[in-house]
């Protein structure tokens, strides 16, 4: 092989020179230190409006301005009375079904404490009977009333265990396959 090249190549020449790049990292701080600044008092502006827009005549139409918060005042104290009466109203009804409830659930109670009374058995007491002379000894006297006797106390007497059963004494079969009678008896 030739080192040289053949004439049937183009002869490429080299690329023009190029200048060094620029450095533009000074240029973008720059506009990053201008937009943060603007950014800044835009919003130092926004928090206070008095400094730049003077108040546009606040001082002639004064008195305009104190009817008008004399007219809102007056509407939040109306407002504000009327919660506080509502407030109170609702109070009220909460108060009063806490005094139903309370009521209605002595009354379960001595419902309750009836249904048991009636459930156990009344204790008899030992109250010997007189042989009645005639029927009008038979009525109680009218000045005394009847007294019911106090309900006692539920009493529940303890259970005794059933005796246990004798358990079997032969063989068991388990799986249901029969069993010997004797079980001395060798089978075959």
């Amino acid at each position: 092989m030739n080192s040289e090249s053949s004439s049937g190549w183009p002869v490429q020449e080299p690329p023009p020179f190029l200048p060094p790049p620029r450095r533009r990292w000074p240029l973008a701080l720059l506009v990053a230190v201008v937009v943060a600044l603007a950014g800044a008092g835009a919003c130092f502006v926004w928090l206070n409006p008095g400094l730049v827009i003077p108040s546009g005549g606040r001082e002639t139409g004064d008195t305009d301005g104190n009817a008008n918060d004399k007219a809102v005042i007056t509407d939040l104290l109306a407002a504000q009375q009327k919660s506080n009466d509502d407030l109170a109203a609702m109070e009220k009804a909460v108060a009063d079904q806490q005094e139903q409830l309370k009521a209605i659930v002595n009354q379960l109670a001595n419902l309750s404490s009836k249904i048991d009374a009636l459930k156990s058995p009344a204790p008899q007491s030992p109250v010997a009977q007189f042989p009645s002379p005639g029927p009008a000894a038979s009525m109680p006297p009218a000045s005394a009333p009847p007294v019911a006797p106090a309900p006692a106390a539920r009493v529940v007497p303890k259970q005794k265990k059933p005796p246990r059963a004798a358990t079997p004494t032969g063989p068991i079969s388990v799986g249901g396959a029969p069993l010997n009678a004797a079980p001395d008896a060798t089978a075959r």
